[in-house]
Formats: structure tokens, sequence, C-alpha cells
């Protein structure tokens, strides 16, 4: 199974994109600012990653994005705004009109889990939002 984010927005506090999980459903994303791969402050570089299924007390029944370099315990996780995150991805539904965040995280995860749920690793590729021209 492969799975895609494209990010679309870059600003100097957080980063936005979309994420296809199938045909029927696009989900949302916060992250964490471009800051150099930084661990705990930045989203993570561009590129194709393996996820596997992770769960801990705090953040249960999730995935983590493995093999990022330098960094460890990337999740996807319920997060609505970059200071739910620590270089980790949360999901939400729609994007906030007035600030750079996710809505409805809850939810949003709650999708991402049930289209998921028979899933045990995944690829996620995290690219840049390209406009296509004719």
């Amino acid at each position: 199974m492969h799975l895609h984010l494209k990010r679309y927005a870059y600003a100097p506090g957080a980063t936005l994109g979309r994420l296809r999980v199938d045909d029927e459903t696009t989900l949302f994303s916060v992250e964490r600012p471009w800051l150099g791969n930084k661990p705990f402050e930045s989203c993570i570089p561009q590129g194709v990653y393996r996820c596997k299924r992770y769960s801990s007390a705090k953040y249960p029944d999730t995935f983590e994005v493995c093999d990022v370099p330098g960094r460890s315990k990337i999740l996807i996780h319920v997060a609505n705004w970059t200071e739910d995150v620590q270089g980790c991805i949360g999901l939400g539904l729609d994007p906030m009109p007035d600030r750079f965040g996710v809505s409805k995280s809850r939810d949003a995860m709650n999708r991402f889990r049930a289209r998921l749920r028979d899933v045990e690793e995944f690829d996620l590729l995290i690219s840049q939002y390209q406009p296509e021209y004719p």
C-alpha cells in the first residue's frame, strides 16, 4: 500500500499538506516548519518512508514513520496545531481558515485507522505540491 502526502504550504511556523489515503479518503496534515530535519523542531525531509504500525499508552493504534535520517519515533497522530507535534505528523479533516492548523483531528485519525485497520505497513511518499500547467 502507498500513501502520498503532498505539502502545499510552508510558513515560518508550520507546514501543511494533503494526505491521500485511498480514492475515497483525503485528510489534511500539520507539521512543524522545515528547519533542516532538526529533531523535535522540524518536519522530516521529502522522500519515501516505510511506516509501521505503532501503539503506546499516549499514542495508541497509529503508525511510525521509519528510517528518517537522524530521527526516530516520528508518529502520525492526533494534532490540530504545530504545538501538538514535535517532528511528527498531525492529521485533520480540513485546514483551519484563520491559522496554520487542521480541524477535527480525532475524527481524522479515526478515519485513518478505519482505512488502515488491516494494514501493518505502508510506504509514505512525502512531496511538495507542484501545480500542473497545460
